[in-house]
């Protein structure tokens, strides 16, 4: 629609990671089950929600675990190296976040070997 702002998709899944990682296959992150774990590659949102989804740590490189699946959707984020993902690089710095389920269908999220 006119007027209507564009979603903004953050990266490493089409292949435009600007740190040198190889893009990953990404995944809706309501596809995975609980306790499995991943890395965001994009968010397919208004750029509202991004800056927001950005703001609490749910980023592209971030490492997340699926809490719970449903409504609300809760996922861990865990921190992970400096400069990658999250900003904390503290073992106990984890946080969970829950998301509408709408909102969690357009993060898109690379799915971690078990």
């Amino acid at each position: 629609m006119p007027g209507e702002a564009a979603p903004v998709v953050d990266g490493c899944c089409q292949g435009t990671s600007a740190n040198g990682h190889t893009p990953r296959k990404g995944v809706a992150l309501t596809s995975l089950t609980s306790g499995q774990v991943g890395v965001i590659c994009e968010t397919c949102t208004e750029p509202g929600d991004a800056m927001l989804l950005r703001a609490m740590g749910l980023r592209p490189n971030a490492t997340i675990r699926v809490c719970r699946l449903g409504e609300p959707c809760i996922v861990e984020v865990i921190p992970s190296r400096a400069g990658e993902g999250t900003q904390c690089s503290r073992v106990d710095c984890r946080c969970r976040i829950g998301l509408a389920y709408l909102l969690a269908q357009r993060v898109m999220v690379a799915v971690e070997a078990s």
